[in-house]
């Protein structure tokens, strides 16, 4: 799990896993009977360990098409909307042409990058990969970066965390499922995620998890 991802994947005032992400891994893993070991991380170790075959599957992991090169994905349970987070004072910024030369706090292979790639201004940014989206939005806060791309729900909870005001440019994201992920060929594994998440579906379990964070 990653870390410094509220409201998916943190670690709580007591450094103990929380989240979305986390309370869902919980309640399938207890269904399968199998004891949990959350290992908190940065998301690019989380990734790399993955891919190693150190971790046996990652909770809350946006499905995409590069990431399915490499891995076998649940069905998804939410999805994940991208957005760019600029500061309400900041009225320079407007559209992806804007972004032209500034340094922007952001991540690997998100929505963003796709679409400032398709305007052709991707190599013309100078997007700054950082580790989490708390460093993220501080970059934003302390002016080392005009934005910041984030999660809505990420960028909203932890802008308001910084008490930093912001508005939000929205780049049509339809929003990103996302679900668990395990290795290929672990087939095994990815069967019974899939069977108990269903269930979970089925008997009105994982809904109000949703409501309760996402609300």
């Amino acid at each position: 799990m990653a870390t410094g991802y509220p409201p998916y994947q943190y670690l709580d005032d007591k450094g103990e896993p929380a989240g979305l992400d986390v309370e869902v891994t919980r309640l399938v893993l207890a269904r399968l009977g199998a004891r949990v070991r959350m290992v908190p991380g940065h998301w690019d170790d989380i990734v790399a360990n993955l891919r190693l075959g150190r971790l046996d599957c990652v909770c809350g992991m946006e499905i995409n098409r590069e990431r399915m090169n490499f891995f076998a994905f649940t069905s998804p349970y939410y999805s994940r909307k991208v957005v760019i987070f600029v500061p309400r004072g900041e009225t320079g910024i407007r559209s992806a042409d804007d972004l032209v030369g500034k340094v922007v706090a952001g991540d690997r292979n998100s929505f963003v990058e796709r679409y400032l790639k398709e305007r052709g201004v991707f190599n013309l940014v100078r997007i700054v990969r950082t580790k989490t989206k708390e460093q993220s939005m501080r970059m934003l806060k302390e002016g080392k970066a005009v934005a910041a791309i984030a999660p809505l729900a990420v960028g909203r909870l932890l802008a308001d965390r910084e008490g930093l005001d912001v508005r939000v440019m929205d780049v049509g994201d339809p929003g990103s499922p996302v679900g668990f992920a395990v290795e290929k060929g672990n087939a095994a594994l990815l069967g019974k995620l899939e069977k108990t998440l269903e269930t979970l579906k089925r008997e009105g379990v994982l809904q109000p998890v949703l409501d309760r964070w996402l609300r």
